[in-house]
């Protein structure tokens, strides 16, 4: 009977699948053997792990559970948190941030929700604002979150060959006086999700003076960089300025379950995003502040990130990038991003004879999952077909999967090359 029910416009956008709920299904229904190259859950490490431990024991030992499981913090979060998150930032961008500009959110994705509907749609008057994506690919993620459709503008940037097998998307702010939408923000991620690719300070810059020239924010998720997990191989560094929102995750430093991030904005937005939170959640989820206090005052989010986090995934990265090349060179004709930052490698194909949003289901039965590329690029159009050269692949995985996983796709893929 159930499914005879009317839905609003709200509820129609989620009875269909999306490119983050395939991708979650997916990801939490593995077959034995499978190779999930296409997760964006960090990888068990032990040192890490290790740092839980010792953080929860300490809260057994004090007797803290009462406070962290038995009652609900205020929609704003736990003061003690937030100031030394804020002292923390202050430490890293050199900007005055103080705790009325710390927001606590149930992981960035959740704060970007609430973001991307704050600064788009339809606007008290009357007009519909789009957000800009000032560098296609862009994360999965976003392209779903706006209440209204057709929410997003985009540049595709240009495409720099780097190498004999490598490319990097650099951003051209020469197009970005071709947009015309009336816009709301501009949103980048960094590292990007899917390609790896780390904007530059100069390029920062570039795109805030576009922001500052339209009088839109600029809102930038660090939830793979910095200041923690700092899954970053180039020398960039956290950078903050006014006109700015950044969000910020404890996911991906090895904390996905607790769903707990964090927003630095200016204390209006702070406000609002709290009041949302009372509206959504009542509060935020009380364990990851706790854990983020201890994480943070004991300065292991710095020693875990700098000798630890970052070096495992550079190995990792070698790792996948080497076996790409062994395995394909030769029966694919292949390009990877320039693998800049995250866990993940970008890679376009040429002389495909299908999609590879067609040939996905045949990887996946094969026994190896890659997250197509098309899912990170908003299609407007049906007959867009951007992104169907693409496959994200991950590298947060053990060795011999990693290994098995881009021998199989090379197999599978080398059928479909004329």
């Amino acid at each position: 009977m159930g499914e005879d029910f009317l839905f609003s416009k709200f509820g129609a956008k989620f009875r269909n699948q999306t490119g983050i709920g395939q991708l979650m299904e997916d990801l939490g229904n593995l077959a034995p053997g499978v190779s999930m190259l296409g997760g964006g859950s960090p990888s068990l490490i032990p040192e890490v792990e290790e740092v839980w431990r010792k953080i929860l024991n300490k809260f057994s030992e004090s007797g803290a559970w009462d406070s962290i499981l038995g009652k609900y913090e205020t929609p704003t979060g736990k003061e003690e948190t937030l100031e030394i998150l804020a002292s923390l930032l202050r430490s890293e961008t050199g900007a005055p941030v103080s705790k009325d500009q710390i927001a606590i959110t149930n992981g960035s994705q959740n704060a970007f929700y609430l973001l991307l509907n704050f600064y788009s749609g339809r606007f008290e008057d009357g007009t519909f604002k789009k957000i800009f994506l000032p560098v296609l690919p862009e994360y999965i993620g976003y392209l779903d979150q706006p209440i209204d459709p057709d929410s997003f503008s985009y540049s595709f940037g240009k495409e720099v060959v780097t190498s004999e097998d490598g490319f990097r998307y650099e951003l051209d702010p020469s197009s970005f006086d071709k947009i015309k939408d009336d816009l709301g923000c501009v949103v980048l991620s960094r590292p990007t999700n899917p390609t790896g690719r780390v904007a530059k300070k100069e390029e920062l810059q570039q795109i805030l003076k576009f922001a500052r020239s339209r009088k839109i924010p600029f809102l930038l998720d660090n939830a793979y960089g910095f200041p923690f997990p700092g899954i970053v191989f180039s020398d960039e560094k956290l950078f903050h300025s006014e006109g700015m929102i950044q969000s910020f995750s404890f996911s991906k430093i090895g904390l996905p379950g607790v769903r707990t991030g964090f927003v630095l904005g200016d204390p209006e937005i702070v406000k609002a995003l709290n009041k949302a939170n009372a509206v959504l959640n009542l509060a935020g989820g009380n364990l990851g502040q706790y854990i983020a206090l201890e994480f943070v005052k004991s300065g292991e989010w710095l020693k875990l990130s700098r000798d630890i986090v970052k070096p495992y995934y550079l190995k990792k990265r070698e790792l996948a990038i080497s076996s790409i090349r062994r395995e394909w060179k030769g029966k694919l004709n292949y390009r990877i991003h320039e693998s800049e930052g995250a866990f993940f490698l970008w890679v376009q194909f040429a002389g495909l004879r299908k999609k590879i949003s067609e040939i996905y289901p045949l990887l996946k039965e094969k026994g190896v999952i890659i997250v197509p590329g098309k899912y990170f690029y908003p299609v407007t159009n049906s007959g867009d077909s951007y992104g169907e050269d693409s496959v994200r692949i991950s590298f947060a995985r053990e060795d011999s999967e990693i290994q098995e996983g881009i021998r199989k796709i090379g197999e599978i893929l080398s059928t479909y090359t004329d």
